[in-house]
């Protein structure tokens, strides 16, 4: 006769002790697995942001734009000639003919460490018809600003942009928020000169140092690190380019045709490039 015999009281605790266990093993793997997604998902959405800010610094600063007025030149150098044909006075000099004065500078760039402000050919016509061309006024510099959840404010890079270019490149315009959370944002500049330092400072106006003014540099290196804005123990992101400016445009006209300068205005060398 077959036994009906059932299972003990102990056995049945241990089978609840067992599958409690395998219970709150289970549900930690999946707590762990929900917070490694979430923190995975702030980092790429960290990375994102960082990449579209450089992206969009890259495209600017690649077309930047230095203005070199090509006929005051040319005048200059025919009324210098005209001189040197005009016969010698009593006093054994030559009448020198008054050359008017250089026009205005408007293009420039204006660089520090933490900002860079400076005219540019990257702007485009939002409304059919408006009376705006591609020359612009474009600047990047940190700021407070309020935080996307709206709980505070925290540091965030900034970019200015106005269509028309005066006397006051690094002021005027509008400005939108680029990158939230910024933790650093450095600059450095150089030439195309070889074996030259990176610099902190570059300013073509008056400002700035002799060999700099009306001149814009090269390269400029840009270095963005950005926090992760939902989790204040992940480690931020950061990433340093060098962005070449296509045609810097440092040397007059006639310089740079004796030189070799490619036709259409365009630059011998090619254009900028963007290295890590």
């Amino acid at each position: 006769m077959m036994s009906r015999r059932g299972f003990t009281l102990i056995e049945v605790m241990i089978s609840m002790a067992i599958m409690a266990m395998l219970t709150v093993l289970v549900s930690q793997s999946i707590r762990s697995a929900v917070q490694n997604k979430k923190k995975l998902e702030a980092r790429m959405a960290a990375e994102t942001t960082l990449y579209d800010a450089l992206r969009v610094m890259k495209l600017d600063i690649e077309r930047a734009f230095n203005y070199q007025d090509v006929f005051f030149e040319i005048e200059n150098i025919a009324l210098q000639q005209l001189d040197a044909e005009k016969p010698k006075n009593q006093n054994g000099q030559t009448d020198q003919r008054e050359q008017r004065p250089p026009p205005i500078k408007l293009t420039h760039f204006l660089g520090e460490l933490s900002s860079v402000h400076f005219t540019a050919l990257n702007h485009y016509r939002t409304k059919y018809n408006a009376p705006e061309s591609d020359q612009m006024e474009v600047g990047y510099y940190v700021d407070s600003c309020e935080r996307p959840d709206g709980e505070g404010t925290t540091k965030c890079l900034w970019r200015r942009t106005s269509p028309l270019i005066d006397d006051e490149v690094d002021q005027g315009g509008a400005k939108v928020v680029v990158a939230h959370n910024v933790t650093r944002f450095e600059l450095a500049y150089r030439s195309d000169r070889e074996n030259e330092e990176w610099i902190k400072q570059w300013r073509s106006d008056n400002k700035g140092r002799n060999d700099h003014r009306n001149n814009f540099p090269h390269f400029v290196k840009v270095d963005l690190e950005i926090e992760d804005e939902k989790s204040k123990k992940a480690r931020a992101v950061q990433q340093s380019i060098v962005i070449q400016i296509a045609f810097p445009n440092n040397e007059s006209h006639l310089q740079q045709t004796g030189r070799g300068a490619a036709p259409n205005g365009q630059p011998a060398n090619g254009t900028g490039g963007l290295t890590q």
